[in-house]
């Protein structure tokens, strides 16, 4: 229960979800193509990477 008191860990959390949500979206919807790139891909990742640097963040706090 001690983990849900540090925002790190949910803003993390979420961030990671939302982010693995859009790259499995991408992949699976062919369509969404902005400008010849695949926006959800891109922002996908860059979520991934911010929830994954939250979630480091928080781990080396211990």
């Amino acid at each position: 229960m001690e983990k849900l008191n540090d925002l790190r860990f949910i803003i993390g959390l979420f961030f990671a979800l939302v982010g693995a949500l859009l790259v499995v979206l991408a992949f699976a919807l062919n369509y969404d193509k902005g400008f010849g790139k695949n926006l959800n891909l891109y922002a996908g990742l860059a979520m991934l990477v911010f929830g994954g640097l939250m979630l480091w963040a928080k781990r080396k706090d211990r």
